[in-house]
């Protein structure tokens, strides 16, 4: 199974449709319970919009579709990081280093995903534990500018 299939079987509950009648810059929506997905777009990108709107489904409540207050606006972030996170956890960056990954395009590639989910899920995590976690004997540094700097403890 890949990325967008884990992710989906994950959450049975939602239905997943992919509408070919939605605009292009509309990437997708989730309304009660149905994520329709855009069926005109990159794998990487297929993966990100999939995990963002699993993201509403968890987090959102209301419309939120015109960004129009600082609620909707919170709302929105919070779900793309929730998303972020879902496909980009701390282990996949440890995987990334163990796999001798030295930029963010390598890391990039290696998990298949874009730059701005990759930047996203950095970002969350730099701003969820003030910038350092350790995990599993690594300590790893997120910085908002959606960097990072992994150390092997021995």
């Amino acid at each position: 199974m890949d990325k967008v299939e884990k992710l989906m079987a994950a959450y049975p509950n939602i239905k997943y449709v992919f509408d070919s009648s939605m605009p292009d810059g509309q990437s997708g929506l989730y309304v009660d319970n149905y994520v329709y997905l855009n069926p005109r777009q990159t794998h990487e990108n297929l993966v990100g919009t999939v995990a963002e709107e699993i993201g509403h489904y968890l987090t959102t409540v209301g419309d939120i579709v015109d960004q129009d207050t600082n609620l909707k606006r919170k709302q929105e972030r919070l779900a793309r990081d929730i998303g972020a996170s879902l496909v980009v956890s701390p282990t996949d960056i440890i995987n990334c280093y163990e796999n001798g990954c030295k930029t963010i395009d390598d890391c990039v590639i290696h998990l298949g995903v874009t730059n701005q989910v990759f930047e996203d899920a950095i970002s969350y995590y730099a701003r969820r534990f003030n910038g350092i976690k350790t995990e599993n004997g690594y300590t790893i540094f997120f910085r908002e500018n959606g960097t990072i700097g992994v150390l092997k403890m021995i």
